[in-house]
């Protein structure tokens, strides 16, 4: 039964109405080609295939060639590729210039490029690419050929070559058919690089299976992912699934890459919700689950027939959780409308429920919560209404009385739920005293205070942070184990875990402060620079120290391409 057969008649016709109500964003990408214009460009290209098979003229050298093609560069000189139903012959050496090509031509073509590649002058580098386009299509086969010199790692220059390969091959059956070959028959990194992205310009369908096939290596996924993402073809997306599910959890540049892309998986069009869907709630895998969270969230309303219809009919809570969750994660007024409805309407379900309303950001339910928590008899709903009302109080004082009681829920653990509400109100008292906890309470009080503290605003985890600077270290060691539980971490604790590290503390913490600075290292927000490892192992002279620091150093996040010695 579909999910829709699931939601009753009038139910759907509610979500549908509500969405139509919808404003209307825009959220096309520059360079987009709407389905009216690509219908255009399709029979552009047509004419362009029917007069190039009246005049094709193949001669004995021709015939000569095709019987074994020599190599150039890892690259095959003359190559087959089917384009658009008709068999070609491409030379992806790109070791000679193209027949309606003189040397001076080139020449310039060369020069234009080298600028776009080294100059540091962005004027300059338009009016170049502006020199490049004024030759046409025949320019393309020399940028592939000169493309070695671009860095693609660096998002300015790699947008300028890829779009200007765009521009140029976008109707020319010629540039087509060279990057629907470089993807099938080309060896050369740096060309398969280029023709997935200029394939992804360009929207190229035909690509999609070299696409997909090169994605087979991790290098080439978050490339071949932001191309596909491009073209939109339905199709890729369960084969991109199962290839996000495959990669290795410990490649986290690569995991970084595509949960930097999953919020663009709605350009897949209403219809992929329901794969990601599924991806989302059976996947098992820890370091993607970010993706599929991501990924289901971009479809926004388009996403709220298939979750409602899970919220009304499972009762699993273990399923229900992630549901509510992206349904609160949406952030739309009726998206958390269905929420508050479930929330009256199935009395089972308020625990994950509730969890939904933490992921709103919407003040206005927490009365509704504050209530539920006075009248529940239930632990974990009041543990879930406590960690709600944490979450959107928005430094609330003014609940704070109402919390304070929850302090003297001794026997049920019950107040460390409470306490870590009553910090994120801005209770200074209690603040100092989750610190104190934090430091000297028992095993299962800091268990519990370690998991809340990931999630504290970044101006708390730094007051925390601060702290280690004041105490003795057997005590600064539970703060920064406590730290290395958050994946996002504010800036400024680099700066104070630098300033502990000047202190000469004991080596037990150091390894401690090492591990905290090699998890986030090369993020985008670092806390310090990998050289502070390097040189610690350098001046280190317990052997106990450097053999844990090249631990910490073989494990560290490797950024591809370049050494991060700079704080963003």
């Amino acid at each position: 039964m579909s999910m829709k057969d699931r939601i009753s008649a009038s139910s759907f016709q509610k979500l549908n109405d509500m969405k139509k109500h919808l404003v209307d964003h825009d959220v096309q990408e520059k360079f987009v080609l709407n389905e009216d214009e690509e219908e255009k460009i399709r029979q552009e290209l047509l004419q362009q295939a029917e007069r190039e098979d009246e005049s094709e003229e193949i001669d004995d050298d021709f015939f000569t060639s095709l019987s074994g093609p020599s190599q150039q560069d890892g690259n095959e000189k003359l190559v087959e590729v089917e384009y658009m139903g008709r068999v070609g012959y491409v030379d992806i050496s790109f070791e000679h210039l193209d027949e309606d090509i003189n040397e001076t031509e080139a020449r310039t073509i060369v020069d234009s490029l080298e600028l776009m590649a080294y100059s540091d002058d962005p004027a300059k580098r338009k009016e170049a690419a502006k020199e490049v386009e004024a030759y046409g299509e025949k320019a393309v086969s020399i940028i592939f050929r000169e493309c070695r010199k671009f860095d693609l790692t660096e998002d300015q220059r790699k947008s300028e070559i890829v779009n200007l390969l765009g521009r140029l091959s976008v109707r020319s059956l010629r540039g087509r058919k060279i990057i629907k070959a470089v993807l099938e028959k080309a060896n050369s990194t740096q060309h398969i690089t280029l023709s997935m992205l200029g394939a992804g310009t360009i929207r190229e369908r035909e690509a999609v299976g070299s696409i997909l096939t090169h994605m087979s290596n991790p290098d080439f996924v978050a490339i071949g992912l932001e191309s596909l993402i491009k073209i939109r073809d339905k199709q890729s997306v369960e084969p991109i699934i199962k290839i996000i599910n495959n990669l290795d959890s410990n490649r986290n540049d690569i995991i970084d890459q595509v949960i930097q892309l999953a919020p663009r998986f709605a350009d897949f069009g209403p219809e992929a919700v329901k794969p990601v869907f599924d991806a989302y709630i059976k996947g098992e895998k820890r370091a993607v689950r970010p993706v599929f969270t991501l990924a289901l969230r971009s479809f926004k309303e388009d996403a709220v027939p298939v979750l409602s219809a899970v919220l009304e009919d499972e009762s699993d809570e273990g399923k229900l959780m992630p549901i509510c969750m992206t349904l609160g994660g949406l952030r739309m007024p009726y998206a958390t409308k269905l929420l508050v409805d479930a929330f009256q309407k199935y009395p089972n379900k308020k625990r994950v429920i509730v969890r939904g309303f933490s992921h709103t950001n919407d003040s206005s339910l927490v009365p509704m919560i504050v209530a539920e928590l006075k009248a529940t008899p239930d632990l974990r709903l009041q543990q879930e209404c406590l960690g709600a009302i944490a979450y959107l109080g928005q430094n609330d004082r003014e609940l704070i009385p109402t919390i304070r009681p929850f302090l003297n829920e001794q026997r049920s653990k019950l107040y460390l739920d409470a306490l870590n509400c009553m910090v994120r109100l801005g209770d200074r008292e209690s603040f100092e005293q989750y610190i104190d906890l934090l430091m000297n309470g028992d095993e299962n009080e800091q268990f519990v205070l370690q998991k809340h503290l990931p999630k504290m605003p970044f101006r708390l985890i730094v007051k925390m942070a601060e702290t280690m600077l004041v105490c003795p270290d057997e005590k600064a060691i539970m703060l920064v184990t406590s730290l290395q539980r958050a994946n996002i971490m504010p800036e400024d604790v680099g700066p104070i875990l630098q300033k502990k590290l000047n202190q000469k503390p004991s080596p037990t913490l150091k390894l401690e402060i090492y591990r905290l600075i090699g998890k986030h290292v090369n993020k985008k927000k670092e806390l310090l620079s990998q050289d502070v490892l390097y040189k610690a192992k350098q001046d280190e002279n317990d052997p106990r120290v450097i053999r844990e620091l090249d631990q910490i150093i073989e494990n560290m996040r490797k950024e591809k391409g370049r050494i991060s010695t700079v704080r963003n």
